[in-house]
């Protein structure tokens, strides 16, 4: 199977999008004045300039799944995917193989590569950046997790991951850079005071809203209100705090 870069040097500008990967994803990067960005890719809907994206779903197929017997120190595995989403090549590059039950439980492994899984029950070969260190049995059970900013989403459901927010209009399937922490323009749902924690907003999709007042665990906090009193339906002036 064909590798992705396992390192890149900045190739694409924060302000750029691009229709082939110019960085691995999960690149972070800083800039002099704070902002740290993440390098992303859109899912199957375009993305809008100042909405917070989320990381899309795990395939309930890949969750739980037989592994295969494996010896410590093996670094290329071969596994059965009965039921759930095909997957491209090297669509889990960046993500990982999570150890969820039995012999080796516990343990995470980062993804290099992966070859094509074109339909349910097809088996996908994975290459890993670490060699297994406690042997799997045909009793492990495995998850195949991608990399929570490839194929990012917009959604009007609270309950979900915030991944960061596109600097400028994402067409899908493109790659580029995502906010994460310091100084950022949101779109705001409601008249959240300055110093307001925010949260992900129940309508529209990617707005930012004040989180609830009992502070409810489904709700991340996403940033904080600075600077100038929230307007809805406006983009206005928030601080990033995604780790």
């Amino acid at each position: 199977m064909s590798k992705p870069m396992k390192k890149a040097g900045f190739r694409q500008g924060i302000m750029a999008i691009s229709s082939t990967a110019k960085e691995a994803i999960g690149t972070e990067r800083v800039l002099s004045d704070g902002r740290a960005f993440v390098y992303s890719k859109a899912g199957a809907s375009a993305l809008g300039a100042g909405k917070m994206g989320i990381a899309a779903t795990i395939a309930s197929g890949h969750v739980n799944q037989a592994s295969v017997a494996a010896a410590v120190g093996t670094k290329q595995l071969t596994l059965t995917v009965t039921t759930g989403t095909a997957l491209a090549e090297n669509q889990l590059a960046g993500g990982f193989l999570q150890i969820n039950d039995a012999a080796g439980e516990g343990i995470q492994y980062p993804i290099e590569s992966n070859t094509v899984l074109a339909s349910d029950g097809t088996e996908i070969s994975i290459n890993l950046e670490e060699g297994i260190q406690v042997a799997l049995t045909t009793d492990s059970e495995f998850t195949l997790a991608h990399n929570p900013n490839y194929g990012v989403i917009e959604n009007d459901d609270e309950e979900s991951l915030p991944v960061g927010i596109p600097p400028v209009a994402v067409t899908a399937a493109y790659y580029y850079w995502a906010q994460k922490r310091g100084p950022a323009l949101a779109l705001v749902n409601g008249t959240p005071a300055v110093g307001t924690m925010l949260t992900l907003g129940a309508t529209p999709a990617g707005a930012l809203v004040a989180i609830n007042a009992t502070l409810d665990i489904d709700q991340p906090v996403c940033a904080v209100a600075w600077g100038t009193v929230g307007v809805s339906g406006e983009y206005k002036p928030v601080k990033l705090l995604l780790n």
